[in-house]
């Protein structure tokens, strides 16, 4: 029988070479393994142990993803060269935070300085007082001016429940002849500008224009109505000669109250009266605490001006101009408030050439606007977005979303358009901000800040750090 099929191949077993290195892989696997599933010393048979993570002693708190920007708001060309400093004032974080300089101009914004430095250094209770006494010979007396501008005429002031010359001559007259009527009539005013030089009364870098369109006065111990030509308006024309004003309202009240012959006509002279000269008469202002409420709505230069002189006078210095910076860094440091990089020159913010450091002054604002503050006086009468105060026509258009959410000191100065205070944000977060705009900037600037403010109002605590 012949076989015509093929017999069946037969299969070889894999080469014992390639299972040693199976095997030898298998067990290296194994052991590999072992390193991440069985704890230190730790076999299959022993049960499963896992490894316990690396965590850091300090783990990093959680922070919010914030998506609400100002940055088209901020993008607005009419704020040129910007400065912005945005925080929450519960937390004290810095949401927002943009430009170069530390420390920038912003105008009349320093009277928030000015008024706290104020408070802490004269007390809300204090009073600037203007005062008449006796001269050493016969028919003379001296008036001390006692740097109060609000010391009136008596036809009316911007500034309520002031002190008048008429009624400081009444006096003078009453107490010069309480003791002898038959005194000689009073025939010389000496007048005392002692409590402060007179020769700074005028900083350099001031704009002639402010005094001649009627923004401040020159800084001198005694004047009246601020030196306003019209002294029912907030902004009247100022005079070259504050003192020569007030003196001739005295010896006019003077002659109405009897205390001359109404004759011999009444020589005006300088001297310093003697510290133990009597007392005929004085006029008080408000105190510190109401000329405050007087200066920030309507941003009032002269009422600073003079506040920060009764400082330096207070603290010895003599009421210089030279001495005003120290006593502002003095006062804050006793708050914990470091003003030390900041350029002083005046109170009411006039200069160009004041330079307030940003994030200080977002302290001092934190402080100014926190429950049950000492300072809340500034706080409470700050003017309010589109309700009053130098802020009651703005924030109109766009930012009328902010109307009464926002109440903040204004500055402007020539290149400067300020904005700084606080925000009761949409959503509840109460914000500190400050916004400043720089460089050929006009009235259209302010509605550039406006804009900013409102848009940190729609994102509270959202608001995102671009």
């Amino acid at each position: 029988m012949t076989d015509d099929t093929t017999a069946p191949e037969v299969r070889k077993g894999p080469s014992p070479y390639i299972v040693a290195g199976l095997v030898a892989a298998i067990v290296a696997a194994a052991a590999f393994a072992g390193g991440f599933f069985f704890g230190p010393g730790g076999s299959a048979g022993g049960g499963l142990v896992a490894d316990s993570r690396v965590v850091p002693d300090n783990p990093s708190a959680a922070f919010p993803v914030r998506t609400c920007s100002i940055a088209d708001a901020m993008a607005s060309p009419d704020r040129k060269t910007a400065t912005a400093y945005i925080m929450n004032a519960d937390t004290d974080e810095i949401l927002y935070q943009f430009g170069a300089d530390p420390a920038v101009p912003m105008g009349s914004v320093m009277k928030v300085i000015t008024a706290a430095t104020a408070l802490d250094v004269l007390g809300p209770d204090a009073t600037l007082t203007t005062r008449v006494v006796k001269g050493s010979t016969p028919g003379s007396v001296i008036i001390i001016g006692g740097g109060d501008p609000t010391l009136s005429a008596g036809n009316g002031s911007v500034y309520a429940n002031a002190p008048t010359i008429t009624d400081l001559a009444q006096q003078t007259v009453t107490a010069y002849y309480e003791d002898d009527p038959s005194a000689t009539p009073i025939t010389e005013v000496i007048v005392d500008l002692s409590l402060f030089p007179v020769d700074d009364a005028w900083d350099p870098s001031w704009p002639t224009s402010e005094r001649v369109d009627g923004y401040q006065p020159k800084i001198v111990p005694l004047l009246i109505d601020g030196d306003r030509a019209n002294a029912k308006r907030q902004t009247s024309p100022r005079s070259k000669d504050p003192v020569d004003r007030a003196v001739k309202a005295f010896v006019n009240e003077l002659e109405n109250a009897g205390g001359t012959d109404g004759q011999t006509p009444v020589n005006v002279r300088f001297g310093t009266a003697p510290s133990n000269a009597t007392e005929l008469a004085s006029v008080s202002s408000q105190p510190v605490a109401t000329l405050i409420k007087q200066m920030l709505p309507m941003s009032d230069n002269a009422l600073a001006e003079y506040l920060l002189r009764a400082v330096s006078v207070k603290l010895g210095q003599g009421g210089t101009a030279a001495s005003l910076p120290s006593g502002i860094v003095g006062a804050m440091k006793d708050r914990n408030i470091d003003f030390s990089t900041s350029t002083f020159v005046d109170g009411s913010g006039e200069s160009p050439n004041i330079k307030i450091d940003v994030a200080a002054l977002a302290t001092l604002l934190d402080l100014v606007f926190a429950d049950g503050s000492d300072l809340a006086v500034i706080a409470d009468n700050l003017p309010v977005a589109g309700k009053s105060g130098t802020l009651a026509d703005r924030f109109t258009g766009d930012a009328k979303i902010a109307v009464d959410h926002v109440i903040a000191k204004t500055g402007s100065i020539s290149g400067v358009r300020a904005l700084a205070g606080k925000i009761e944000a949409a959503d509840g977060t109460n914000l500190i901000a400050i916004v400043v705009a720089q460089g050929k900037v006009g009235n259209k600037a302010r509605a550039a800040l406006d804009n900013v403010f409102a848009g940190a109002y729609t994102c509270g605590n959202n608001l995102s750090s671009y």
